[in-house]
């Protein structure tokens, strides 16, 4: 068993590689957190892109 928060993209991702999924409410208190994790995860696979071109 795991938990994680998950972006919209993450779970796009994995596809049908997730069992279950619960989405929650909206909750305004994390929306700056989760737009620094969706930049940071950008990020990250831009970087990965670069490297492998």
């Amino acid at each position: 068993m795991a938990v994680a928060l998950l972006t919209e993209r993450d779970i796009e991702r994995y596809g049908n590689a997730l069992s279950r999924c619960y989405r929650i409410d909206d909750c305004s208190e994390f929306d700056s957190l989760l737009r620094m994790i969706d930049k940071a995860d950008a990020a990250l696979e831009a970087r990965t892109r670069e490297r492998t071109s």
